[in-house]
């Protein structure tokens, strides 16, 4: 049977509403560890997930799984 290596990363980048500094300390390691499970179970694990006060930044390894349903 042949073997099919795939290696597909995105960088996502998302913003709070009008760029509203929203993402204090209090909630961005709750939220971040949010995304995190969330990307998983999507079977594209989060690789690094960070950003400022206004907009997040994700780095994801994209499951090929996704392209054949």
């Amino acid at each position: 049977m042949s073997q099919s290596l795939t290696n597909i990363l995105v960088h996502i980048i998302f913003s709070t509403k009008d760029r509203q500094p929203l993402i204090n300390q209090c909630v961005e390691g709750q939220l971040h560890a949010y995304m995190a499970v969330v990307f998983k179970e999507c079977d594209s694990p989060a690789l690094i997930i960070g950003g400022t006060e206004t907009h997040v930044h994700i780095l994801c390894s994209l499951s090929k799984k996704k392209f054949l349903e």
